[in-house]
């Protein structure tokens, strides 16, 4: 963007030589100098996209001027422009020369000596204790913390801050956070609240003193499940040199559950300060080696419970999952039903449904879809691998080489299912489909439904039926193998995406 000047608190054009620095968290940064005070300053411009957007800036940029502390960057003025139709909001602030917290880190070719760790620590502290009075900062990192001209630590970026008990906003407006940095309940989208800046500042701590992000993922999925399941890492595996007491209070900072992180920010600073004088000694007291076990006992309990946690979330997912894709199923033919119900005026086709089971009637007939449990899918690929290895040690003495996947497992096939006429034509049939929920690829969300019957082929020792029909667990399992390869067998098997058609083929058995 070519902006030639600005207009500051003291005159229209009170910034000029105004050139791009950088991108923001977000829009853009820019220097400037102040052609009134004789200085450089940094100017954050932001584009508005919408109303709201434009009242929720100017309200956070309100609370920024009026931070004032020697380790918060000061907002010195914000105002607005208008170019090529697009509305932007603008804040001015000191340009600082000597970079980020995040170059001071990289620039090291060893640790931080704890001193000068703890009273970096007490600048970020004492930083974040003065915004808490009236903002959470939701997108602490060491980009958004600079050095001051005597090397103090100021805490920038408060233009991102949301007021204190307003609701996270999604990703689509204003910084959704940084990935290494957010707080477990910032993934879930819960109020803010400054419980998230303490435990941003926390994960901050542990680089500060090591040099290393505790947590690093490839994708926002890993990052999520570090922060939601994984205990921090055991800070004592890279220095030795630190306190006991500066090793809970990162941990109790960085606790998973809000309730069980410090209170305020006041705390934090007091157990810094009092740290202060006792950061050089070398040696370790009785109490200190039995503080260091009574930790690592916490941790290994706090890891189990974690572990716990993930389990259940995982299933809890499952559940809702399939709780999903069978409602749209049965939905799919109630629309169905519901169309033909409008034309019918003597007598209505009947509908019947619950959680897993949903029955269609009309006149004395009636077909019925329901499901087999999940979990038996699951327990049958782990039968047959195990089953696989069995055979290969009795058969040679040693495993030659690892199961093949079964059809189950290379279809992605989640949850099977049937649905079938009331009345069987045989006892050992049952007129009908069976239902195959499969997904693309793990990273699909949401699957696919599919039909799958079964017709007796010339091998069958019955004459050959000109019906198709569905067949029952654990049967099934073995069926669709040889159906998918196409094996020589005494039935064939024929798989379709569920379209309309096959719904109204089902439909059109109880009406005709």
């Amino acid at each position: 963007m070519n902006i030639k000047s600005l207009k500051g608190p003291k005159g229209d054009n009170q910034y000029i030589e105004i050139d791009f620095f950088r991108k923001g968290g977000m829009g853009e940064i820019y220097t400037a100098s102040d052609s009134i005070n004789n200085s450089k300053k940094a100017i954050k411009i932001v584009p508005i996209e919408n109303d709201e957007e434009y009242k929720l800036l100017v309200s956070e940029f309100e609370v920024a001027t009026s931070l004032n502390h020697k380790n918060i960057i000061s907002t010195e003025y914000y105002s607005e422009f208008d170019s090529k139709n697009v509305k932007y909001i603008y804040c001015v602030m000191p340009f600082n020369t000597n970079g980020s917290l995040r170059d001071f880190l990289k620039s090291r070719s060893e640790l931080v000596g704890l001193k000068d760790s703890i009273h970096l620590m007490i600048d970020l502290a004492n930083g974040l204790k003065n915004a808490h009075l009236k903002v959470v900062h939701r997108d602490l990192k060491p980009e958004n913390i600079l050095l001051d001209q005597d090397g103090n630590l100021q805490i920038c970026d408060f233009g991102l801050a949301k007021l204190i008990d307003a609701k996270t906003r999604t990703k689509s407006f204003k910084g959704y956070g940084t990935l290494p940095y957010m707080a477990p309940e910032c993934w879930m989208f819960d109020s803010n609240t400054t419980a998230m800046d303490i435990y941003s500042l926390g994960i901050i701590f542990y680089e500060i003193l090591t040099l290393k992000q505790p947590y690093i993922g490839k994708t926002e999925q890993e990052f999520r499940d570090k922060h939601l399941y994984e205990s921090l890492p055991n800070i004592s595996n890279f220095r030795v040199d630190l306190p006991v007491r500066l090793i809970e209070m990162i941990s109790k900072m960085t606790n998973k559950r809000p309730s069980d992180r410090y209170s305020s920010m006041s705390d934090i600073v007091n157990i810094l300060e009092n740290l202060v004088d006792k950061a050089e000694e070398k040696s370790e007291s009785k109490i200190d080696s039995l503080l260091h076990k009574a930790n690592q006992k916490i941790s290994a309990t706090q890891i189990k419970e974690l572990e716990r946690q993930k389990e259940k979330e995982k299933i809890d997912s499952e559940l809702k999952f399939l709780e999903y894709s069978t409602n749209s199923l049965f939905d799919k033919f109630s629309t169905r039903v519901n169309e033909l119900n409008e034309s019918l005026e003597r007598t209505k086709i009947q509908v019947s449904r619950n959680s897993s089971q949903m029955t269609i009637s009309f006149m004395g007939k009636s077909f019925t879809i329901s499901f087999y449990p999940s979990s038996n899918i699951q327990q049958t690929i782990k039968n047959h691998k195990e089953a696989s290895l069995n055979y290969q040690k009795k058969q040679y003495g040693f495993i030659m080489q690892a199961p093949q996947a079964t059809y189950l497992e290379r279809d992605n096939v989640v949850l099977i299912g049937q649905m079938v006429l009331s009345q069987s034509f045989s006892p050992m049939k049952n007129m009908g489909y069976n239902l195959l929920l499969r997904k693309a690829n793990q990273e699909d969300l949401y699957g696919e439904w599919w039909v799958v019957w079964f017709e007796d082929s010339g091998l069958s020792r019955n004459r050959p039926l000109n019906l198709h029909y569905a067949i029952s667990i654990p049967e099934f399992y073995e069926e669709y193998e040889f159906g998918r390869i196409r094996a020589m067998h005494i039935r064939n098997m024929h798989m379709a995406t569920l379209e309309t058609e096959g719904v109204d083929k089902m439909l059109e058995k109880i009406l005709e």
